[in-house]
């Protein structure tokens, strides 16, 4: 949604809105929108992001309707991203350098579109199926995939601008330079499978050497891991600061709502943060401490606390030397701020992702996604007609990231009903699937 536009924005340039591949047929289709309005709307209306209504965030879609999905925590994603950018665009001098918010939102909105069926689970289930063929699987990096090569099957996905792929490059780095080929369980952050590198290698022209040596830095190799990437673009340093508050404050909500967190663990991480150094965020947590009636109504206080962390995060300007916004700035949160959020964060992974009641769902779901895998590789038959067709007679290579590529944009109902059809002896109907 626009809120503003200048004339002239000299916070993008020429670069900035460079697609991989621009069709004159999409061009024609323009009206009044600009290029990274072109860029929600493609999101918007692309099929990934529909099927996030059915893929699960935290806990099963089957487990009822009151919690988020991966839809809905996109849409939150999106609109505490555009909060922070407006507040941002606030704090620079010059009047005509600001971020564009249509380009935060759609690239907020693109950020878990490669997520597979059965969350996290799904992810490890399918990078161990392809690391016997030498490839992984890491959602992250299949978003990219999907944003540059694959979505509704055609081969430059939905051509993004330059600066939209940037601003959803969490993990800047292709798989095989982070990638630990001992590790086979988890994958490692990357946002680039090997097949898509000649699209990074484009997306990475705009910045010059020394820019783009910072931009794809990684750790040191270290024994029993991978490696990690250090740096990422200023707009997706937003998006990751809107995904962690999200996470911490409405998927927490959800945990409240279905009885898997007490209050008193959330009572605790409160009482430890009280004399934290941002007022509005203070206000908060006393106002929960002293209002007993408050502790029964959470959702004010999320909502404050979602609020104080936005009006928290601030610009740092971390490489002044560096020619391209994209890298000069990143968006900064104070450390005691980073470490609520990260205790909040916490709160969800040890009361509801490793609870019991969430770990049987997602083994079976990662069950469910290898014996498909299993299934379709040895069998192409399996396959719908059209990626049938692109089926290589000699390169199990590319078959594996062919199955890969299809198992990984089913919802999670899509591959119960296909699992129910190849392996239940009731099999389910023939317009099932």
């Amino acid at each position: 949604m626009i809120l503003y536009k200048h004339a002239s924005n000299s916070f993008y340039n020429d670069t900035d809105i460079q697609r991989y591949i621009d069709t004159e047929n999409a061009k024609q289709r323009v009206s009044i929108r600009d290029d990274f309005e072109r860029d929600f709307g493609r999101v918007v209306h692309s099929a990934a992001f529909r099927r996030l209504q059915s893929k699960t965030q935290v806990i099963g879609i089957s487990e009822g309707d009151f919690h988020r999905t991966r839809l809905t925590h996109s849409l939150e994603v999106s609109q505490i991203a555009r909060g922070i950018a407006t507040t941002l665009n606030e704090r620079f001098k010059e009047p005509e350098s600001k971020i564009d918010i249509s380009l935060i939102e759609a690239a907020a909105l693109a950020h878990d579109l490669g997520h597979p069926p059965f969350g996290h689970q799904g992810e490890r289930a399918l990078n161990k199926c392809m690391s016997s063929f030498g490839l992984n699987f890491e959602g992250n990096a299949h978003t990219f995939r999907l944003l540059t090569n694959r979505e509704d099957d055609i081969e430059t996905g939905l051509d993004l601008t330059r600066a939209a792929l940037l601003s959803i490059l969490k993990y800047p780095a292709s798989m095989k330079k982070v990638n630990n080929p001992e590790i086979t369980g988890k994958p490692p952050k990357s946002s680039v499978f090997e097949e898509d590198e000649p699209v990074f290698e484009w997306v990475t022209q705009c910045f010059a050497p020394e820019e783009k040596a910072y931009f794809m830095e990684v750790t040191d190799f270290q024994a029993g891991k991978h490696r990690k990437t250090i740096n990422k673009t200023f707009e997706c340093s937003i998006i990751e600061l809107a995904d962690d508050i999200a996470y911490a404050t409405y998927d927490l909500e959800d945990a409240f709502k279905l009885n898997l967190i007490h209050l008193d663990h959330l009572s605790e991480i409160v009482e430890r943060h009280k004399s934290i150094s941002s007022a509005r965020i203070g206000a908060a947590l006393r106002i929960f401490t002293e209002n007993s009636g408050y502790k029964n109504k959470t959702k004010p206080f999320f909502a404050d606390l979602v609020s104080g962390f936005i009006n928290e995060i601030d610009i740092l300007e971390t490489q002044p030397s560096f020619t391209s916004n994209r890298l000069r700035y990143k968006a900064h949160i104070a450390e005691d701020a980073m470490q609520l959020l990260e205790d909040l964060k916490s709160l969800v992974i040890d009361h509801v992702i490793f609870s019991q009641k969430v770990q049987t769902f997602e083994w079976r779901g990662g069950k469910i996604i290898e014996m498909l895998f299993e299934a379709m590789i040895n069998d192409k038959n399996l396959l719908p007609e059209d990626r049938k067709r692109r089926w290589h007679g000699s390169c199990d290579r590319v078959n594996a990231r062919l199955v890969c590529d299809y198992i990984a944009g089913m919802t999670d109902t899509y591959a119960l009903k296909m699992y129910s059809r190849l392996y239940e002896a009731a099999g389910g109907r023939l317009f099932d699937i």
